[in-house]
């Protein structure tokens, strides 16, 4: 009876270790890009034996977050494990594709430089033919017969060495080309090193052989989507025409070709190019040289403009590095120089860099230009075990408990360029459907994909703030906005088919309406004046005191009447040295918490209007005071 149980036994064991896993061709099906991250899903046929079986996702970047990862079984299989490890398979098999190529590349440079030598050689051969001219000597007379001998032995050997060198130039001009070809192929080898390669293991039980599709879906961190707009105006009279466009981009080692997309506003962050006034405080600094530094970064941050470099421990540029603002949907991606430029509304911001491959890192904007240097992230991949059934309902459209929920038509779209795109609304999360498959490169670059397009009726008025641009900017107001579920963004502006620019969506700043700022208008003047003959600087016993007197003007060159929006303020003290007195604003709204200035007047053509604003400011007169 021993034997009779021993021999199952020992077949099982058998086969066990016979057990290969088996690695086929998968496709990735669908992706759902994220703000910041997505979800991508994948599948393949094949074919399962009775008892275990060991299936492998190849191809799978290493940037899974291991917790996320779900798998769909078809019927007659039950799920075991899931395990997600790196594939150090095919870094060995790149790492002997390019010791192959280096070989290749070393003999293609030896035979370069042995015909390189050999064109020296022949091209001295000729220089030395060809200086040798006196034939005989002076004293030696040569006989007809004889001179013609040497002359066709010169001849004949000068057309060997003219013939040569023809013949090593164009064997050099071959290997320079191979050379290059081969450079070009292991540099791309090199990368796809540098970019490592996981596998995600199915361990599944199967009652009978069959046939059926296997799926996985799984989290990676890098990858997004930014909201991008086009605005176009064909007259201040008509409605505004939004685009609404994403520009999606990944860096996680995989190759999204012709896939299904689907746009999420899940884990949003969020953030125009019309300045925006800021509280005005008055501090006392060390020196000039400290004043001087804090107006150039305050003055940065006012213009709405932050700029930088991203580079690797070393100081190379790191190219496609994801910059976004912190708790905001505006962000960028690096240039081929690892340069970013990105426009903000001003304010305190916190900068988000990441790179495949490198720690996340969170930098403060302080104004300047910022130099950012990313450390490698040598963090190991863990495995990780997920229990299912091959009866479970489909994952599609499922991440890390979000479900998704009922579609809905969208409020308004046009036909031209964006195709029937479904949106899906989910508690606080949209989903869009994008019906035309797109190929997205793991190369960090933006692709631009349509969303939809809509008409949206809008008012439009100027807004000035002279203390900061001396420049009118013409405004669109747009009510009712929440329904267009819009996101902040950048936009560019199209005014009667002509591009004037980028501005921006600043949809977290907006109250019941909508300000879009469309750009400036010359034919709106606006001037801010000192008043000398009111403006002056006393000494008063330990204090200094500065009399401020500025005239504000704004003329309207335009043929039809206008409404514009002045803006300046006061400053506010932060220390009780400082007084703040012989204030003068005349019919201006003043907010007390910020002391903004607000003047709303209507303009009919060739009309103008003046504003004074008068203040004065008391301080010891050892303190440095920013009081202009």
């Amino acid at each position: 009876m021993r034997y009779t149980y021993f021999i199952p036994v020992l077949l099982c064991v058998q086969q066990s270790f016979a057990q290969i896993p088996a690695t086929s061709a998968s496709t990735v099906d669908q992706v759902t890009v994220f703000l910041q991250g997505a979800q991508v899903t994948r599948s393949m046929q094949y074919t399962v034996t009775p008892g275990n079986n060991k299936i492998v996702f190849s191809g799978i970047s290493p940037d899974v977050d291991q917790k996320s990862i779900q798998a769909k079984l078809p019927a007659n299989t039950m799920l075991l494990s899931v395990s997600h490890q790196p594939n150090f398979i095919k870094e060995q098999s790149q790492r002997e594709e390019i010791d192959q190529l280096e070989k290749q590349r070393q003999t293609l440079q030896d035979k370069l430089d042995r015909e390189k030598n050999n064109l020296q050689v022949y091209t001295q051969e000729e220089s030395i033919l060809t200086k040798n001219q006196d034939i005989g000597g002076t004293n030696n007379v040569l006989k007809a017969i004889e001179l013609k001998d040497i002359l066709d032995l010169q001849r004949q050997r000068l057309t060997e060495v003219l013939d040569k060198q023809l013949s090593i130039k164009q064997q050099i001009r071959t290997l320079e080309k191979d050379l290059l070809q081969t450079t070009n192929q292991l540099q791309g080898l090199r990368q796809l090193k540098e970019t490592p390669t996981s596998d995600i293991v199915l361990d599944v039980l199967a009652k009978s052989a069959s046939t059926g599709k296997f799926t996985v879906s799984y989290l990676v961190k890098n990858a997004g989507w930014l909201p991008a707009y086009d605005i176009r105006v064909k007259d201040i009279t008509q409605p505004l025409d939004i685009t609404f466009k994403a520009k999606v981009f990944q860096q996680c080692g995989e190759m999204w070709k012709k896939v299904k997309l689907q746009l999420s506003t899940g884990n949003p962050d969020e953030s125009s190019v019309r300045p925006v006034l800021r509280p005005w405080y008055l501090h006392s600094y060390s020196s000039y040289d400290e004043l001087n530094r804090s107006r150039q970064a305050q003055q940065m941050l006012s213009n709405g403009e932050i700029s930088g470099r991203v580079t690797d421990d070393s100081g190379n540029p790191l190219t496609g590095c994801s910059v976004q603002i912190k708790g905001k949907t505006l962000g960028t991606v690096t240039d081929e120089k690892g340069n970013f430029q990105l426009q903000t509304s001003g304010g305190e911001q916190t900068l988000v860099f990441s790179y495949i491959g490198f720690n996340k890192r969170e930098v403060p904007v302080d104004g300047g230009f910022m130099r950012i240097s990313m450390q490698p992230d040598n963090r190991t991949l863990d495995e990780v075990v997920v229990v299912g059934y091959g009866t479970e309902k489909a994952l599609e459209g499922r991440v890390a408990g979000v479900a998704v929920g009922n579609k809905k038509a969208l409020r308004k779209q046009s036909s031209s360029i964006v195709e029937d795109v479904t949106e899906q609304y989910v508690a606080t999360t949209f989903y869009y459907d994008i019906p035309v498959p797109y190929t997205i490169e793991p190369d960090g670059k933006p692709y631009t994909v349509g969303v939809k397009e809509v008409e949206v009726p809008a008012s439009y008025e100027y807004y000035a703030v002279p203390k900061l641009d001396k420049a009118a900017f013409l405004v669109a107001g747009i009510t009712d906005w929440e329904s267009l579920n819009l996101l902040d963004g950048e936009a560019s502006i199209f005014y009667e088919d002509t591009y004037l620019g980028k501005s921006l969506l600043d949809l977290q700043n907006s109250q019941d309406t909508l300000l879009i700022s469309l750009g400036r208008d010359k034919q709106v003047t606006v001037t801010r004046t000192l008043e000398k003959d009111y403006s002056r600087k006393r000494f008063i016993g330990k204090n200094i005191t500065v009399a401020r007197s500025w005239q504000l003007g704004i003329k309207n060159n335009k043929p039809v009447p206008i409404s514009i929006t002045l803006q300046d303020q006061l400053p506010l003290s932060t220390n009780t040295d400082m007084e703040i007195s012989g204030i003068s604003y005349g019919d201006a709204q003043l907010e007390e918490s910020t002391k903004l200035l607000t003047w709303k007047m209507s303009l009919a053509p060739a009309a103008e209007q003046k504003q004074q604003l008068k203040y004065s400011i008391s301080y010891p007169k050892a303190a440095i005071v920013n009081i202009d």
